[in-house]
């Protein structure tokens, strides 16, 4: 009787895995513009340290394993691939600063420490390899890549395609390309890059592996800051930094900003669509919405920018996520259609309403809009709560309504960065954020009143306005040693505060 071959091993069941893999080559210090937003250029390596300092805020939050690869000549692991503490990232963040780019790019050899870090055993490569570079490979010593499937390589130097992707392997690999490289070293080789990944691609069809690999290319600092951030996060919207990373002057004019959606309710209805009732967090506890799958309004932000395993993490809705960032709006929405039966009405619509407004179908967008707020509204507060302000925020990119967008993105931000914050420290400042909703009514009754009614209704939001002071004054003192994301919040909300008066 023949010998039963032995069964494959069952992938991992691993978390998701982040490996950042930076070139610290002399050509990061040259400056990258930013024509767009009329500020001086920043260096290569200056914008590039801000993306990871954002990812290391939420690799922290989510206790999602991250790795940091750097190279020149040498490659070196500044951070080894593990959970990211809170209390250490002083450290890290310290440690990032001090990198100083100079000499050349081993950018093969950087890949294969890379897949080192990912790789488990019998199960090969696992994880999420992110490759931010401006050049070319010119100082690898041990892996090389073809340029041309057919060619030999150099002697003493291993094919760096099959050590990326063994048998069993999931790995999603994404190129962020800086500057055109027509000419060596003045930019990104794009030729090789494309090579590199179409033979990974060949490789992944003949071991039955998913093919998960992109290459794109960016000239401005806007732009690599966002397809860093993208490349690792569940981001929210364009120009979106979280509070505590704002200077003082930015905070309070996006403050101001804010407030100006709670004292004009004719131009921001938006806002009134988001009652003092959805500020309360989120309490799994309490969640009696028994729909499946788990409602999921918040995959990604307006900008773009997939998580890994999109589709291993959301069943059909990732399918339709990844035609959505691809632009294949019309066979999204077939997929929308398609899978009505398994996914929540909220969830169905939002997306719908999502690619309609991507393809520049207003009408169509509006409608499928119109009609998830119909479906929220059937919601208990549990789940309800974060979806009244993606619906929101969906509502206000669509209207350009800057204001709502900026107002309804800080309680949510609020809200993100202290999902491990103690429970009683974020239910305090949602109900802050809660008090200052209300104040809404109480500063329409001032404009709306006639004569003698006016005096009595500005004295009455006046009171209104006291009381929340009191309350926010009494929270600084209780929070102080809450954390930068705290303070900044109560900030927001003091200045959101004094607008009002």
């Amino acid at each position: 009787m023949p010998a039963t071959p032995p069964e494959s091993p069952p992938s991992p069941k691993l978390a998701e895995r982040n490996v950042l893999l930076l070139d610290l080559s002399k050509s990061m210090l040259a400056p990258l513009p930013d024509p767009g937003t009329g500020g001086k250029d920043r260096q290569k390596i200056e914008v590039a340290r801000t993306a990871v300092f954002r990812i290391l805020q939420d690799a922290s939050a989510s206790s999602t394993p991250f790795g940091l690869v750097t190279f020149t000549e040498v490659v070196r692991v500044p951070v080894p691939l593990s959970e990211i503490h809170r209390e250490n990232l002083p450290y890290i963040e310290n440690l990032i600063s001090l990198l100083t780019p100079s000499g050349r790019s081993a950018i093969w050899d950087a890949l294969a420490v890379g897949a080192d870090l990912l790789r488990s055993g019998v199960h090969g490569v696992q994880g999420n390899l992110v490759l931010v570079t401006d050049g070319w490979d010119n100082a690898s010593n041990r892996f090389d890549v073809r340029a041309d499937p057919k060619q030999a390589l150099g002697e003493g130097r291993v094919d760096l395609v099959p050590y990326l992707l063994p048998s069993n392997s999931h790995l999603t690999l994404r190129i962020i390309g800086i500057g055109s490289g027509d000419e060596r070293d003045k930019g990104v080789d794009a030729g090789r890059m494309n090579a590199l990944l179409g033979q990974l691609s060949a490789r992944a069809t003949e071991l039955g592996l998913p093919v998960a690999f992109g290459f794109q290319m960016v000239s401005t600092g806007s732009q690599l800051f966002a397809q860093m951030v993208q490349a690792f996060l569940d981001v929210g919207y364009e120009d979106d930094r979280p509070i505590e990373e704002l200077h003082p002057e930015e905070l309070a004019r996006h403050a101001a900003s804010a407030a100006r959606a709670l004292k004009e309710p004719q131009q921001h209805a938006t806002v009134a669509k988001i009652t003092s009732g959805s500020m309360a967090p989120r309490d799994p506890a309490e969640e009696t919405y028994s729909e499946t799958p788990d409602l999921e309004v918040g995959v990604l932000g307006t900008a773009g920018g997939a998580p890994a395993y999109l589709r291993e993490r959301y069943g059909p809705l990732g399918e339709i996520v990844e035609l959505y960032l691809t632009g294949n709006y019309d066979r999204a929405l077939e997929l929308l259609a398609q899978a009505q039966a398994v996914l929540p009405p909220v969830t169905r619509l939002y997306w719908e309403a999502r690619v309609q407004f991507a393809r520049k179908a207003v009408v169509e967008a509006a409608r499928a809009l119109l009609q998830a707020w119909a479906e929220a509204e059937k919601l208990p507060p549990g789940p309800q709560a974060q979806i009244l302000r993606r619906l929101a925020l969906l509502q206000a990119r669509m209207q350009n309504d800057k204001e709502t967008e900026t107002l309804v993105r800080f309680i949510d931000d609020t809200e993100h960065r202290l999902q491990d914050a103690k429970p009683e420290v974020r239910a305090r400042l949602m109900a802050l954020f809660a008090k200052l909703m209300e104040l809404r009514g109480t500063y329409t009754l001032t404009r709306a009143s006639a004569n003698g009614e006016a005096q009595d209704a500005a004295m009455q939001h006046e009171a209104a306005v006291e009381t929340v002071f009191g309350e926010l004054q009494d929270a600084r003192l209780e929070l102080s040693q809450s954390g930068p994301a705290v303070e900044s919040a109560l900030e927001f909300i003091e200045i959101c505060l004094a607008e009002m008066r």
